[in-house]
């Protein structure tokens, strides 16, 4: 069975980056150029904007939701549960209150998910990669905190 990568990426100060926006044009973050765009939903049928590298070692997702929980704490712990493996940092996306969930699969995947809200929209951010990524994941990582702008 093939496993598809899916991930989310904010990226700023990266040469080559392009701006990018959710389907609903409430956020925005800068993709690599080298990554193609690719497009569909998550489980529960919300859309995504998503890219990828050539070799697929590589991905970012974004996609805006409305958060009902109660607190960015509470949408964290919520999401958290998938994965018991996961950890919980608190970090700033483009200057807001964020927070960064991370883990690695069985597999190899290593998933990091930023969460920030803004009132009730809900915006989140997300990168898997595999060691065989020959991306510059660190500076990726860095300039998804700092390219992140809300639209709205």
């Amino acid at each position: 069975m093939r496993k598809t990568l899916i991930a989310l990426i904010a990226l700023s100060g990266l040469a080559g980056a392009k701006p990018v926006s959710d389907t609903q044009k409430t956020f925005s973050v800068n993709a690599p150029d080298s990554w193609k765009f690719s497009s569909g939903s998550d489980s529960r049928g919300v859309a995504q904007a998503g890219w990828k590298n050539e070799k697929n070692t590589g991905a970012m997702m974004i996609t805006a939701v409305p958060v009902k929980e109660k607190s960015l704490e509470d949408w964290a712990k919520g999401a958290a549960r998938q994965s018991p493996k996961t950890t919980i940092s608190d970090e700033k996306l483009g200057g807001q209150a964020a927070k960064r969930l991370e883990f690695t699969t069985d597999e190899g995947y290593t998933n990091v998910l930023w969460l920030t809200r803004k009132g009730k929209n809900g915006a989140m951010v997300s990168l898997v990669y595999t060691s065989e990524c020959k991306d510059d994941i660190p500076a990726i990582r860095k300039s998804i905190v700092s390219s992140f702008h809300w639209n709205r």
